[in-house]
């Protein structure tokens, strides 16, 4: 299947320190590691390791680090296609503090100018299109093309303009917060209630989108055949890990777009999340998609696509919340 993921591009300088550094203060460190990061390139990086034809559209700059992400996404099986080279800027970076004693990250991109991808005429055909809410002509352009494909919004950061995704794309999967800055609630997964109202706020003001909401190390809140469900995330072992909400977004294209149904799609998303590896760098701690299939099949039986193809997900009556009867745990 053909994936086109489009969005802002950064490199990351990922650097491990031993406590956060306090204001004023000098600290040193070995252990930097960097990679290709961002929302779009986790996306297309998964997808191209999942065996699909991943495409990736967005820019980097004309200098050392834009040419070294191009050489790592082709090496990396991402197709560079539509990767746009702007020769007026650098490449955004974004420096990664990972304090391992409580294993938090704060982010700092550093990103000189602004710009926007210039040439979006795509000219192949695709099954699905995933963007992150950053280039919206390109995005809008290219969601309407493939209207009558999957369209996925990856709704990860509140940001401006953000909400005008949500006329054009058929998925929404967003994340804590961006559901409890759209609706002014916040979730409790302690008080189911507050996962009804949040999810409906949103699906009764966008009745047309497929709402998923990922709440990372508690679950996903989605609709299907007018009950609003839960399915539960597989318990870690509390290592933060890197890149969870867009490999989740990643899951969920490829199951769309092999035709599973939408609870086989969202439990396989969430295998794959708990099988992220413990490594430094998102695109680094990708899983093997056989490694997703042999955990789903060691406890659900044998994987395959339905003949009938996709269970889209229905977004009619407000149902009441329920912990899904096959949530994993």
């Amino acid at each position: 299947m053909k994936v086109l993921s489009i969005g802002h591009l950064t490199y990351d300088i990922n650097i491990l320190v031993d406590n956060f550094p306090v204001e004023g203060s000098k600290t040193s460190t070995k252990e930097l590691i960097s990679c290709s990061g961002g929302s779009t390139n986790i996306v297309s990086y998964a997808l191209a390791k999942w065996n699909e034809e991943s495409f990736i559209s967005g820019v980097v700059g004309y200098d050392e680090i834009g040419n070294s992400m191009r050489k790592d996404m082709e090496a990396n099986k991402v197709l560079t296609t539509y990767l746009e080279t702007n020769y007026d800027i650098k490449t955004p970076t974004s420096y990664i503090i990972s304090n391992k004693q409580n294993n938090t990250t704060t982010t700092i991109t550093a990103q000189t100018s602004d710009f926007h991808i210039k040439k979006y005429e795509y000219d192949q055909p695709m099954d699905c299109v995933i963007a992150d809410g950053y280039e919206y002509n390109a995005s809008v352009y290219a969601f309407n093309k493939y209207a009558n494909n999957i369209t996925i919004l990856n709704a990860k950061t509140p940001r401006p303009n953000l909400l005008d995704f949500f006329k054009y794309a058929k998925y929404v999967i967003a994340s804590r917060e961006v559901a409890e800055a759209m609706t002014g609630m916040k979730i409790d997964f302690n008080n189911p209630i507050t996962l009804s109202n949040v999810y409906k706020k949103i699906s009764d003001k966008y009745p047309n989108i497929n709402l998923l909401i990922k709440v990372d190390n508690q679950g996903t809140i989605y609709q299907l055949n007018g009950e609003i469900k839960v399915l539960a995330d597989i318990k870690s072992d509390g290592v933060t890990k890197t890149g969870t909400h867009d490999i989740f977004v990643a899951s969920i294209a490829y199951g769309l777009t092999n035709q599973y149904d939408i609870e086989t799609t969202i439990r396989m998303a969430t295998i794959a999340c708990s099988l992220i590896k413990n490594t430094v760098g998102a695109t680094l701690s990708i899983p093997l998609l056989s490694e997703i299939i042999s955990y789903y099949e060691s406890r659900f039986g044998k994987l395959t696509s339905p003949n009938n193809g996709n269970q889209p997900i229905a977004n009619t009556a407000q149902g009441s919340i329920e912990q899904n009867a096959s949530t994993i745990k």
